[in-house]
């Protein structure tokens, strides 16, 4: 008699909205950053060890581009590759080259065994709100139209569907029509995830999975019309992705 063995799956942290400064013990709406980042990073090295990577969706530092120095030296202590993309908040030529040569790195796409990352760039200069320049729609396309052998997630900083929080909801993703577009013509897409609304989501669209996770510092409350702090506290996303293109996943606090 056989046995059939479970197949390890693929496992991925996802971290965002950290909003760093240059200066230890900085404020966001009355949550130290680094304490809450140090709060959540103790709790990824405690219950996933094992992750094979991080992914971290923007907003890694609070307007402040020298910040990504402390930025990669604080993310070194989870020992494993870190990929991240830039927010709003974000200054996207520093980062690549702050972060250039480093455990802790900008990514744009990133390959596995069967899945793959693609991890695009919705900051617009000037603004806080969302949008996908041509070069990133393209690239997508590109990459989705020559890759169908590997499941797929797509990351991003903004919410590119509405997230009844109507505040932040007038900076989700400008051109999520286009977007759209690209992702219903690729079966291997299994999830788009994001950052931004600093609080959990999770909804379908045409068996894809779309998920929000919360901010490694301060938390607004969903649904509200103008922006208030919820006294949820701060986390982070796990995921296990397995290779017949099943995903599971989960949000875990630190109170």
């Amino acid at each position: 008699m056989s046995t059939s063995l479970p197949i390890a799956p693929l496992r991925v942290v996802q971290i965002t909205d950290l909003h760093l400064k240059t200066a230890p013990g900085a404020q966001l709406w009355g949550v130290d950053v680094d304490a809450s980042l140090d709060a959540v990073l103790g709790r990824i090295e405690a219950r996933h060890p094992d992750a094979d990577f991080v992914l971290v969706t923007g907003d890694l530092v609070g307007d402040e581009p020298a910040a990504y120095v402390r930025l990669r030296q604080r993310l070194a202590v989870l020992d494993k590759p870190v990929y991240c993309l830039p927010g709003n908040h974000d200054f996207p030529a520093a980062m690549s080259r702050i972060l250039r040569d480093s455990p802790v790195q900008r990514a744009r796409h990133v390959v596995t065994d069967h899945w793959q990352f693609v991890l695009l760039d919705s900051s617009f200069p000037g603004t806080p709100d969302g949008h996908l320049a041509y070069g990133e729609l393209a690239f997508l396309d590109t990459l989705l139209v020559s890759s169908s052998d590997w499941h797929t997630m797509i990351c991003l900083h903004h919410n590119p569907v509405p997230s009844q929080t109507s505040w932040l909801d007038t900076m989700m993703v400008s051109n999520h029509a286009a977007l759209f577009g690209i992702l219903d013509r690729y079966p291997q897409v299994r999830a788009v995830v994001w950052g931004h609304l600093h609080a959990e989501f999770n909804s379908w669209r045409n068996g894809v999975q779309l998920l929000g996770t919360p901010a490694t510092c301060v938390q607004f409350k969903p649904r509200a019309p103008e922006p208030l702090v919820d006294d949820a506290p701060p986390g982070y996303r796990w995921f296990e992705l397995y290779p017949d293109g099943a995903l599971h996943t989960g949000v875990e606090r630190v109170g």
